[in-house]
């Protein structure tokens, strides 16, 4: 199995192909009250509460079990900002924390894709032509990596709106 493969499969599923695991004692997600929430907030490595530390989603292949996907993990406990998330709301209301996706292939840590998560909505982690230069209209969404985060944003939230909605109204595309 190949890296490539692995990401067409991804792209091939729909949330029905999906377990979504259920969250319970001593999932790696579930974080201690008053712990830190990323390994930056933590009072150093040696702060017993890393290890709790983890995704607080989790998904597995039902035809293929060897196949999992973890997501929601916080990349950074830094604010995110850019001109484009504008366009998703009134600024004082749009939050988007740097989450990562990693692809698990039995067991081993395969692949980690980062994006964006907000309140209601998953998106991929925007790219650029020109990456030193900030807010400029050559941002947009990696198709490779905009196929599982499609996946994911379906399988957190059934309910809301559709991936294609959230990216239109982003005013980046998908390349």
């Amino acid at each position: 199995m190949t890296l490539r493969e692995l990401h067409e499969r991804i792209a091939a599923s729909s949330p029905a192909h999906w377990r979504v695991l259920p969250v319970g004692p001593g999932w790696p997600g579930e974080q201690l009250a008053g712990g830190p929430a990323t390994a930056e907030d933590a009072d150093g490595p040696d702060d017993p509460a890393l290890g709790r530390l983890g995704h607080p989603h989790r998904a597995v292949l039902r035809s293929d079990v060897d196949l999992v996907l973890t997501w929601g993990l916080r990349e950074s406990g830094r604010d995110y900002f850019e001109p484009w998330l504008g366009n998703l709301g009134r600024m004082t209301e749009v939050r988007a924390d740097r989450i990562v996706l990693d692809v698990l292939w039995g067991g081993s840590l395969v692949d980690r894709l980062l994006g964006l998560g907000f309140e209601g909505f998953l998106l991929p982690f925007p790219r650029s032509r020109q990456p030193r230069v900030k807010g400029l209209p050559d941002r947009f969404f990696a198709r490779d990596e905009a196929e599982p985060w499609r996946l994911v944003h379906e399988l957190t939230f059934p309910e809301g709106p559709t991936f294609e909605r959230v990216v239109h109204r982003s005013g980046l595309r998908v390349e």
